[in-house]
């Protein structure tokens, strides 16, 4: 009995033992397949990056070239301190060290090099070579220095908006760096090398170089010397009046190009994190406003175009109409009197300017405006372009029409405003803004002078009745301190009462100033606004006309002589 006793605890330790072995080989199988197939990639990936170093090699980033071959944005070669952790024997030794020479915080710099986890943290990134050499003498272990690009803006200031910058990793942030970002940046290489658990490279092993390719050279058509005059002009200018802020624009009216596009204040390209960040958007395709008696020229153009008045008509105009719940008058008048319609325009009518508004109707009025490329975005190759405000007419109440043609109720941007009277000089064609000319691509090169074709928004005979009250202006009515001596100027000034800030209606001690305008008036080539905004002053002299046109006048003859424009006219 004993041992059929012994036997059934045998057989029993026998079935356990093998069951035990199949779990085993069960187990190890599983693994097997899962270490040999399902996570294979990833136990291979893992290894790789045990085995397999890899070294990035920067890209060089194109340059920034302006129309006049200056180089706006290069690019240099600075020095970043780094480390490898697991080579660091005393952390808070070397951090103290390291802290000294390169003034940052010895704390963080402790937490780096103590986290073992790591095979590489950046210690500081692109300092001067000499404290890098001093670094590299220092001869600390885990402690290495290796090259990397830097952008420098050759003119600090200049154009700092339009140009724009970018971040420590060399990625555009604003501006042309941040639109033609894919053509500057190019792609970045690599070194590929074996090494041993130790991190260090094994000689005569596998090695693969991939080279870099470096960006692109982007050439403007900005004019780095009329930049330079428009932002001077209007520093001078808000300082003078104790204005919040100005804006230019110089503009070939004929294809859009952009010689010049000036705000102030602005700020300095090489150190942009020292100052406020709503200056990195260029105020010229961002900051919208009531335009006020600079819009008159797009009520009168429309009205012309779709023959609801005549160039020569005459208009008995009181010094005030209702217009709904609305009545709006004559800034200086106080009687009626008997204008034509360039005389509206000369003048700046606002009177005048209601009665052409409705002899085209809401829907004429609202369809003329959008042509025009109101309420919409002027497509000019910048980030951050506002697209204004239109409201559909079908939504208006009555007195809309009466404030739309004098410039109120509708917002635009300073761009927006220069494009759609450019369509004046150049015989009715609405064009597209542009501030890059050309993309260098190895031998090759990409030009942007045809991107986008012309839209046909005026007759001809049109514009010629436009230009001429426009010279009216400038000759014998508002905008006298535009002229340009031995150039015959068209422009029109404006006055824009600003809105409350605390409620309807309008703040009369806040208004927006400006003059816009081309020139010469036989075959205009320039086209130019400026903007004051908020300037401060007595009453009586805070105009369109007192403030702006001074500044257009300034720019319009220093852009003409500069692009050898003015060698037909005497100055």
């Amino acid at each position: 009995m004993a041992r059929k006793k012994n036997d059934r605890i045998n057989r029993k330790r026998i079935y356990f033992l093998f069951i035990l072995l199949l779990a085993a080989f069960a187990l190890i199988s599983y693994r097997l397949v899962n270490i040999q197939y399902v996570y294979a990639s990833d136990y291979k990936s893992d290894a790789n990056k045990q085995h397999i170093d890899e070294s990035i090699l920067d890209a060089k980033r194109g340059k920034i070239i302006g129309r006049n071959g200056t180089e706006l944005a290069i690019s240099l070669i600075e020095r970043t301190v780094c480390a490898n952790p697991n080579f660091v024997k005393n952390p808070e030794q070397e951090a103290k060290i390291l802290a000294d020479y390169l003034e940052i915080n010895v704390d963080e710099v402790i937490e780096k090099l103590s986290n073992k986890e790591l095979g590489f943290v950046y210690i500081k990134r692109k300092v001067d070579a000499e404290l890098a050499q001093k670094v590299i003498d220092l001869k600390l272990d885990g402690i290495f220095v290796q090259n990397e690009s830097k952008r420098f803006y050759s003119q600090d200031f200049l154009a700092a908006s339009i140009i724009g910058f970018t971040g420590i990793d060399n990625y555009g942030l604003s501006g042309i760096e941040l639109e033609y970002e894919k053509y500057l940046r190019g792609v970045d290489g690599k070194i590929i090398t074996d090494q041993d658990v130790a991190g260090t490279a094994i000689p005569n092993t596998h090695q693969q170089f991939i080279e870099p390719v470096n960006g692109n050279d982007v050439f403007i058509t900005i004019d780095s010397q009329i930049q330079f005059i428009a932002e001077q002009k209007l520093e001078k200018a808000v300082n003078e009046f104790s204005a919040k802020q100005g804006m230019a624009i110089v503009m070939n009216p004929k294809n859009g190009e952009i010689y010049a596009m000036a705000d102030y204040p602005n700020f300095n390209l090489n150190n942009y994190e020292e100052f406020d960040q709503g200056l990195y958007k260029s105020l010229c395709t961002s900051f919208t406003y009531e335009p006020g008696s600079t819009f008159k020229i797009i009520n009168v153009s429309a009205a012309l175009d779709n023959n609801c008045v005549s160039s020569d008509q005459y208009f008995h105009l009181p010094y005030k109409i209702q217009v709904g719940d609305r009545e709006i008058r004559e800034i200086f008048r106080r009687s009626a009197i008997d204008y034509t319609t360039k005389e509206i325009i000369q003048h700046s009518s606002n009177v005048g300017a209601v009665t052409i508004a409705l002899s085209m109707g809401e829907k004429l009025f609202w369809e003329s405006m959008k042509k025009f490329g109101f309420g919409e975005l002027t497509g000019i190759d910048l980030p951050g372009e506002e697209r204004g405000l239109l409201q559909n007419y079908q939504t208006w109440p009555k007195s809309t029409i009466g404030a739309l043609a004098i410039g109120q109720s509708i917002s635009v941007t300073p761009i927006q405003l220069l494009r759609a009277v450019s369509a004046v000089a150049n015989g009715g064609y609405l064009v597209t803004p542009r501030v890059v000319k050309e993309i260098k691509i190895g031998e090759e090169s990409i030009t942007f002078e045809e991107r986008d074709q012309k839209v046909k928004i005026l007759k001809e005979e049109t514009c010629n009745q436009v230009k001429d009250m426009m010279l009216s202006v400038v000759e014998n009515g508002t905008g006298e301190a535009a002229q340009v001596e031995g150039v015959k100027v068209c422009g029109k000034t404006g006055t824009a009462e600003k809105a409350n800030k605390n409620g309807p209606g309008y703040d009369e001690g806040r208004v927006i100033t400006s003059f816009i305008g081309f020139a010469p008036y036989e075959d205009p080539e320039v086209a130019i606004i400026v903007v004051i905004d908020e300037p401060i002053g007595d009453e009586n002299s805070i105009w369109g006309g007192t403030v702006a046109a001074p500044v257009f006048s300034e720019l319009m003859q220093f852009s003409l002589q500069r692009l050898k424009i003015s060698e037909n006219y005497n100055f």
